[in-house]
């Protein structure tokens, strides 16, 4: 799977000298969090949402806030190598250029994760009897019942992979932590993993890859957290699926997922 295949096209533009509160309405109207500034035909930087709450004056211009060091893939890339992009440089997004340097679209972690789905539903259009691990981690984590946890962990077993489901809760300063062990605990407890230091670092980079999504959506709130963790041939997955919130708001459902070889 390449990045043509899933990012969002025609992404919505802004200039330099547009001001707060017009980035503002484009990024509301559109229900997007973010804007790639251009300037003369030419990518100059980076606009979200984030950048702009703490600016009180809203006819500034974005030039003021906005990241002017923007990483930028080409559309055939691939959404793995795309991935590592996000969680190496701590973004949200990456502009897509095609083979002329042109801008023609945008991939987000959100992208990643339903383009993973995507392949899966893809494959049963085609009646292939597969699904990838990313996959399997993602409907795992999703389920809301024991009845279907056990139905998913047995399911997944029909295509040689190993699994297993945990949930945890903490502070925004505890919650790394506790995502990392609580997983590792259960992939070694269901036979996912054994005790060796290099399986469970490959557990904890993989949980580490997803977290680093979550921070991205909402930096230094805790939450609550089902894990699944899912062993395919060479590579472990983590899908991580919950709410971040706080004493006064719980924020909305996100699911992030993680890979990493073993």
């Amino acid at each position: 799977m390449i990045v043509k295949d899933i990012m969002s096209k025609s992404p919505i533009t802004v200039t330099p000298d547009a001001t707060v509160i017009e980035a503002e309405k484009l990024m509301s109207l559109n229900k997007i969090g973010r804007l790639i500034v251009v300037e003369d035909d030419k990518i100059v930087g980076i606009i979200s949402s984030s950048d702009l709450v703490v600016e009180q004056d809203v006819n500034a211009p974005i030039e003021k806030f906005m990241t002017k060091e923007v990483v930028m893939v080409r559309e055939d890339t691939s959404v793995q190598e795309a991935a590592r992009q996000l969680t190496d440089n701590n973004i949200g997004c990456l502009p897509v250029l095609d083979e002329n340097g042109k801008l023609v679209g945008i991939i987000t972690a959100n992208d990643i994760v339903y383009g993973y789905l995507k392949t899966e539903e893809n494959a049963r259009a085609m009646e292939k009897k597969t699904i990838t691990p990313e996959s399997s981690a993602i409907y795992l984590a999703m389920t809301r019942s024991r009845e279907y946890e056990e139905y998913w962990l047995e399911k997944i077993k029909g295509y040689g992979y190993k699994g297993a489901i945990t949930q945890t809760g903490a502070s925004a300063e505890k919650l790394p932590i506790k995502l990392r062990e609580s997983t590792t605990v259960a992939a070694i407890a269901r036979g996912v993993i054994s005790e060796t230091t290099k399986e469970k670092m490959a557990v904890s980079n993989a949980v580490k890859d997803a977290y680093s999504q979550l921070a991205l959506i909402n930096p230094g709130l805790g939450g609550g957290f089902k894990i699944a963790v899912v062993r395919g041939d060479s590579h472990i997955s983590v899908a991580i699926f919950g709410r971040f919130g706080h004493a006064l708001v719980d924020g909305p459902e996100q699911l992030t997922v993680g890979t990493s070889v073993i």
